[in-house]
């Protein structure tokens, strides 16, 4: 398994304090970047999404989490697993060709999402929201 950083993506703060929500075919997850300015991470159209305690989450001994940081799982054998759900379903189905496998440690928790996109938000105005 190979990790890699997702570039354009701020640097999380130790303590994001994550909100996860799935709306409309999307993951949204609002987070605190590293200066802790509120902004979303969003993953469009998603196919998986999995939220696992930081206590049960193992990485195979080969790969590493960087800490404070959204990675990328290169040949994924979560998606390989999907991708054998889908032809079970629907043999003709090409859909997971473009699926991406992402990992967001969110301090105490890891939320991994398999989704076609990853995009973010501007910061989000914490006053506004209020």
């Amino acid at each position: 398994m190979k990790i890699r950083p997702v570039q354009n993506v701020p640097r999380l703060h130790t303590t994001p304090l994550a909100s996860v929500r799935v709306k409309d075919s999307q993951v949204i997850v609002d987070v605190d970047d590293e200066r802790e300015k509120r902004f979303s991470v969003v993953f469009k159209p998603y196919q998986a999404m999995r939220m696992i305690t930081a206590d049960c989450f193992a990485m195979p001994d080969d790969a590493a989490i960087l800490s404070n940081t959204v990675m990328e799982v290169l040949d994924s054998s979560w998606i390989g697993e999907l991708t054998k759900g889908l032809k079970r379903v629907d043999e003709t189905a090409k859909f997971m060709d473009q699926a991406r496998h992402f990992i967001l440690p969110l301090q105490d928790d890891f939320l991994e999402v398999v989704a076609w996109n990853i995009g973010i938000t501007d910061p989000i105005d914490e006053e506004k929201m209020r």
